[in-house]
């Protein structure tokens, strides 16, 4: 038996910080979008033992890859002695602020119940994911979502559509816990439950107040400390995007476009940066779910 799912990338439409929580994390209100790049996984059944291997020589896999650690925990969630051969195509780049791990993890995670045909409540998946990554819960389900807490509690959104976006990478290395450590003291002085609570219909007016009110409040440190990225945001506005917007903790800048036109345009002229450009458009929450659904008979639901 063997599975060959697609793991798609994301990106951020809005990130605002609202203080610093009683456990020292940062309380987080962010709207996540799945995309439709992606990297390309493959699972076969194996006897006992996780191999991984990638065709990204940069990409490690060992033990601290979030595959690797999702494999394991799911074998001792259940108590599954079963191994999978599983090998990775790394198309999304690494590091970069579009969740490639992370969504690795949970496809992984989804790959592998039904590869060992195990019987796990959507709950534990959940709860799983939140122990690899705050946006791994995120990708159980796509398309538009919310996410509060440390960003790992995710409520699902009506789905917001743009066809034309360009993603942008300068090849900087950007170290989240840098960015973090180095946020303005206004955002992180007051403490985060005074801001809230929130409403799902209240975040997404917000956003689609405007054509499009983008914000990212870890923008400011990224800037500081890579100013490549605020050049890279800059050539995006003079090349006549919409809306411009670092996507997590960078270094990835998403820019929207009206037409195909003028993002061809675009990408054409920073094909001599030497900068990692994808086209990409918005994918849906149903669009996500069917990708997954061809490969195999992924049972997760929202409604579970």
């Amino acid at each position: 038996m063997s599975f060959e799912p697609p793991s798609f990338a994301k990106i951020n439409w809005t990130l605002e910080i609202l203080g610093r929580r009683a456990d020292g994390y940062h309380e987080l209100r962010t709207i996540l979008q799945t995309v439709d790049v992606c990297d390309q996984m493959q699972f076969v059944a194996a006897e006992s033992n996780i191999a991984l291997t990638c065709d990204n020589p940069a990409v490690p896999c060992d033990a601290t890859n979030l595959i690797y650690r999702a494999a394991v925990l799911l074998q001792e969630l259940t108590g599954c002695d079963k191994g999978a051969k599983i090998h990775l195509q790394k198309r999304i780049p690494m590091g970069a602020g579009l969740g490639g791990g992370s969504g690795n993890a949970a496809v992984a995670l989804l790959a592998l119940t039904q590869l060992w045909e195990l019987d796990v409540a959507p709950r534990d998946l959940f709860r799983l994911g939140s122990q690899l990554g705050s946006d791994v819960p995120f990708f159980f389900f796509g398309g538009t979502g919310i996410g509060i807490g440390r960003g790992d509690e995710v409520y699902p959104m009506a789905d917001i559509t743009a066809e034309y976006l360009l993603l942008v990478n300068p090849g900087v290395h950007v170290p989240t816990r840098e960015i973090y450590g180095n946020l303005p003291s206004e955002l992180t002085s007051t403490p985060a439950v005074n801001k809230m609570p929130f409403s799902l219909e209240a975040a997404y007016a917000r956003m689609r107040g405007t054509r499009w009110n983008l914000r990212n409040d870890l923008e400011r440190p990224a800037l500081a400390l890579y100013p490549l990225i605020g050049q890279v945001k800059e050539r995006l506005r003079e090349l006549q995007a919409a809306a411009v917007l670092m996507s997590g903790s960078g270094a990835t800048v998403f820019a929207v476009f009206e037409s195909e036109a003028a993002r061809a345009q675009a990408q054409q002229a920073l094909s001599e940066t030497g900068w990692w450009c994808a086209t990409t458009r918005t994918l849906s929450r149903s669009e996500y779910q069917a990708a997954l659904t061809r490969i195999s008979d992924f049972r997760f639901r929202i409604s579970d």
